[in-house]
């Protein structure tokens, strides 16, 4: 009995150890969200290599989105911003502009936005690329 205890108590320690380490890289996990936080992975686009998250918070009346983007060219600034629509159907003008991605990482903030009307609504984060601003290079779909 003592055997199937401790492989027991070893297999729960090994499912544990495995939900901390899958809450702790996003990028690879589906979207999630709370009441004040949700978590979007952005997918390459256009064979660019380039993906990461972007978590959104909200502060009172207004939103933090921060990106977190790997596979980007070295000092390039590349746009962001979110979009109504899907990653597959973007409305090409954007709902709310972020700050570039420069070196992997941006943080904006919108204000008087609740993050209930961005995860109620179709809305996607783009990043484009810095020379061809019609090519996106990262979306996620913010739900």
């Amino acid at each position: 009995m003592k055997q199937f205890s401790f492989a027991t108590a070893v297999l729960a320690a090994a499912f544990g150890l495995a939900a901390a380490v899958a809450a702790g890289a996003p990028s690879t996990m589906m979207n999630t969200h709370t009441a004040t936080t949700a978590t979007v992975r952005l997918s390459p686009q256009n064979h660019s290599g380039q993906s990461g998250t972007a978590l959104l918070q909200q502060r009172g009346h207004d939103i933090v989105v921060t990106l977190r983007m790997s596979g980007l060219p070295g000092a390039v600034a590349e746009p962001a911003h979110i979009h109504v629509g899907t990653c597959a159907r973007l409305n090409p003008a954007p709902k709310y502009p972020l700050t570039n991605a420069r070196n992997g990482t941006t943080m904006t903030t919108i204000r008087n936005v609740q993050l209930a009307s961005l995860l109620g609504g179709r809305y996607a984060i783009n990043v484009h690329n810095a020379r061809h601003l019609s090519i996106y290079v990262a979306c996620g779909g913010i739900h």
